[in-house]
């Protein structure tokens, strides 16, 4: 999925190598793989599942492993609220001092800049999707905009209309997926990008979106 023109103008590629070179190596981002997701306290979650679930197993975990919890949970929630250190409990009590639970809190943004601490690694906490978008970001393709790359899942991160939409697509792709818009190379199944290049960028972008399963369909400007 290439670039279009303009954005390959507007990209700076210096820019994004120096970002490359200060992130090479963080390992993945575990601190805050759930939040690029759940961004709405309700509307995230599959239907079978209860909302509360997720906050419910975590405090189970944290009996026996803190540090797991702490990794893959609590950590982010304590930036979420603006507090160190607290477990489940204290975050779900000082939560509730402002009226919120701890699925209000997971639904907090994620900003970008904030540094995890952790049994392997300081730093910076990115995934797949959050990456590419934090990439974009450095090299300039969100200049004049509010955005946190750490709030972007892979759907968003195709959705966004940066790319080009005559793209030509090489005979190598051609010949291994004749009748498809993309170039995929390899794999068992063709992907699908619903919604491909749709939305033009804005202040906040993809912060509070619904998403739930099996349609996954966004609530507009959100």
């Amino acid at each position: 999925m290439p670039l279009s023109k303009e954005n390959r103008q507007k990209f700076n590629e210096a820019k994004a190598q120096e970002f490359f070179f200060e992130t090479e190596g963080l390992p993945y981002g575990y601190h805050n793989f759930l939040y690029s997701w759940v961004d709405t306290p309700e509307n995230n979650w599959p239907e079978i599942l209860p909302k509360d679930l997720v906050g419910v197993a975590f405090s189970v975990i944290e009996k026996f492993d803190k540090n797991l919890t702490d990794t893959f949970f609590t950590e982010a929630l304590n930036f979420h609220l603006g507090t160190k250190g607290l477990d489940i409990p204290g975050i779900a009590a000082e939560a509730a001092k402002t009226g919120r639970n701890v699925s209000d809190v997971m639904a907090v943004v994620e900003k970008d800049g904030w540094k995890y601490t952790g049994e392997y690694h300081d730093g910076l906490s990115y995934v797949c999707s959050t990456y590419v978008a934090a990439l974009w970001k450095a090299g300039g393709l969100f200049d004049g905009f509010e955005i946190n790359a750490a709030e972007w899942s892979p759907k968003d991160v195709y959705q966004v209309d940066f790319f080009d939409k005559e793209y030509k697509r090489p005979q190598q792709c051609v010949d291994a997926d004749p009748n498809g818009g993309f170039c995929q190379l390899l794999g068992k199944y063709r992907m699908e990008f619903p919604n491909w290049s749709a939305y033009k960028v804005y202040d906040n972008m993809n912060e509070k979106c619904d998403s739930v399963a099996p349609d996954f369909v966004r609530n507009g400007q959100c």
